[in-house]
């Protein structure tokens, strides 16, 4: 295997691993941000989901934290036991659970938002307006590419 194709600088080098060393590094500085409201960036991705949607299922929620739906579990449970969500029977459908979120967390919530509004702007820092949008266009692409070929492999 060539080394140079795993060197974020060097020409030619891999997008993928260029665009893994970035998420990596996105993770970390989330992490750290976050680690002042006592967080974790899934935890985070669930109460951001959470406060868009009370009724959104756990499936979802998994989904949406990059998942499994028995990690999903256990990260509720943590978020009930800080006192940030609360999760109970659905009126109507007793074995629907509906998870809303808490005065402190709904504080999280907002300071969440902000972690990651500030983590996102130093990650595109070096970027114009137009930069930063053509990126995040360019990699909604790519990711539709993946996400057809694995419809198509399912066929």
């Amino acid at each position: 295997m060539s080394t140079s194709k795993m060197d974020p600088d060097a020409e030619g080098g891999w997008i993928g691993y260029s665009l893994k060393i970035t998420q990596h590094l996105l993770r970390q500085r989330l992490d750290a941000e976050l680690a002042g409201i006592g967080i974790s960036a899934p935890q985070n991705a669930v109460l951001q989901a959470v406060a868009a949607n009370p009724r959104i299922s756990n499936a979802t929620l998994a989904r949406s934290a990059f998942v499994t739906p028995q990690t999903m579990q256990g990260i509720l449970v943590n978020l009930e036991r800080a006192g940030l969500i609360v999760r109970s029977p659905h009126a109507v459908h007793g074995r629907i659970i509906v998870t809303e979120l808490t005065k402190a967390g709904r504080k999280a919530v907002q300071a969440g938002a902000i972690a990651a509004d500030t983590v996102e702007r130093q990650m595109l820092s070096n970027l114009n307006p137009e930069e930063a949008k053509l990126l995040g266009s360019l990699l909604r692409r790519c990711a539709k590419a993946l996400e057809s070929a694995d419809d198509r492999s399912k066929v």
